[in-house]
This record gives structure tokens, sequence and C-alpha cells, in this order.
């Protein structure tokens, strides 16, 4: 919905120059921040609306669900990709990966982590990483899961800071 301003803004004496504002209204999703509800219920990682959205809410966005989200098709290779570029920079989880010296390592969604030393649930798997001898995450050993979910019964994804700004960027470099 665009609401469209027009404000007086003096020129030159005698002169009035016309400028136009154009809002642009959204609000955040009450049980996570992360996540923007644009126009017909796209839900967001990005503010703007002209980014890649994640996918549509079917009903109100208050009582968001797996039942009642459907997904964009365009989002998640656009969030894998990005987390294949990034992950071996986010701080969560190469700090995480010293737990794990030579082995592979979930990287999963924030909005129901796991208890130390547990496995997260599937759909809550982005993907899987190699971590070397040293406990350093292996850049490029990215692999997806394909069982992954962007809304579970536990809510919608939330990323850590980094990886939410990368993948924001990714989202709004798509236009």
């Amino acid at each position: 919905m665009d609401l469209l301003f027009r404000v007086r803004s003096p020129l030159l004496r005698g002169c009035v120059k016309y400028v136009d504002f154009r809002t642009r209204l959204f609000s955040t999703l009450p049980i996570n921040d992360q996540i923007y509800v644009h126009e017909h219920n796209q839900l967001s990682v990005c503010k703007s609306p002209s980014a890649v959205h994640i996918g549509t809410a079917t009903s109100s966005p208050s009582t968001l669900s797996a039942a009642t989200f459907r997904p964009n098709p365009a989002f998640l290779p656009i969030m894998h990709a990005a987390v294949a570029e990034n992950i071996a920079k986010d701080q969560l989880f190469v700090s995480i990966a010293a737990t794990y010296p030579d082995n592979y390592m979930a990287i999963y969604d924030l909005r129901n982590p796991p208890v130390y030393g547990r496995i997260p649930e599937v759909q809550d798997i982005l993907g899987m990483v190699r971590v070397d001898s040293e406990g350093a995450i292996v850049p490029g050993t990215y692999e997806k899961n394909s069982m992954y979910r962007l809304v579970t019964n536990d809510g919608v994804c939330r990323f850590s800071d980094y990886l939410l700004a990368k993948i924001r960027e990714a989202c709004e470099e798509v236009r």
C-alpha cells in the first residue's frame, strides 16, 4: 500500500515546489522481529517489499503455523547460497565448531536451538558443514538439508545476526 504525501517546499522567493514522499507500510511479526509482513501477508527478512520474500501467510500472520504458510520457491536457493558462502565467518557457528573437531556439524535455525550436545530437529537444520581437526569450519563444505522448513510448529525461521544480514543482502540483490 503506497501512501502519497505532498509537502510544500520553498524553492525560491515566491515559488513553491511540491515534493512527493511515498511511504510503504509494513510491520514485524510479534513472535519474531526478524520477519517483516508486507502487503498480501507476504513475509520477508527485508524491509523492502521488492526483495525476495520467504513466503505468504494464508491466514492472519499473527496465527502463522506450518499449515497456514505457503513458501516462496525462490527464497530457499538464495538462503542456502548465502549460508554456504558465509557460514565459515559466522562467529556463532565458528565457536560451536570448536567442539566438533574432525566431524560434521549441523547449521541450524535458531527458532528452537538444541540443548548443548544434542542434534537439532531435522526440520530445523539448514545444512551440514565439515569441521577440520583444529575445530574450524572447512569453507565450501556446506551441504543443504532438503528437509529444512521455514515455518514449523515452533515458529518461523530465525537466523544468527550475521547470517540474517547476509541473507537480507542476497534477497535485496535479486530484485
